[in-house]
């Protein structure tokens, strides 16, 4: 870098933009406004201390939710695995259809058995 480039860097403030230097009160005291701004940061922190109280109280409340969520899902999943499977409907239909099939097979058989004559067709 040349001479005219490191003068930006090292060139000093504006006087508008300087702070003036703290004052320091006598006997050991904090520099001027220094209470300030620790009771500030003071305020500061016990407002981080509600806060942070006000986030235990919510985790523990969403824990809570949370694991009676659990004991939900766990009761449902039981209540889930005892209802009957596809078997028993499988098995039920299959029954249904054979009883159908028979009864369409065996029907003039059936007819003779009660006694019903069937349907006269008139044919001119």
């Amino acid at each position: 870098m040349s001479e005219t480039d490191t003068s930006d860097f090292t060139s000093e403030q504006p006087a508008s933009e300087t702070r003036p230097p703290p004052k320091v009160a006598t006997g050991g005291a904090l520099p001027y406004g220094t209470e300030a701004r620790i009771a500030s940061i003071e305020a500061h922190v016990d407002h981080m201390r509600d806060d942070l109280g006000d986030m235990r109280r919510d985790f523990r409340d969403m824990t809570k939710t949370i694991m009676s969520a659990g004991n939900d899902v766990r009761e449902l999943d039981d209540r889930v695995s005892s209802l009957p499977g596809k078997g028993w409907m499988f098995t039920a239909m299959l029954l249904f259809t054979a009883i159908i099939c028979a009864v369409i097979i065996y029907l003039e058989q059936i007819r003779d058995y009660i006694g019903v004559l069937p349907p006269t067709s008139s044919v001119p």
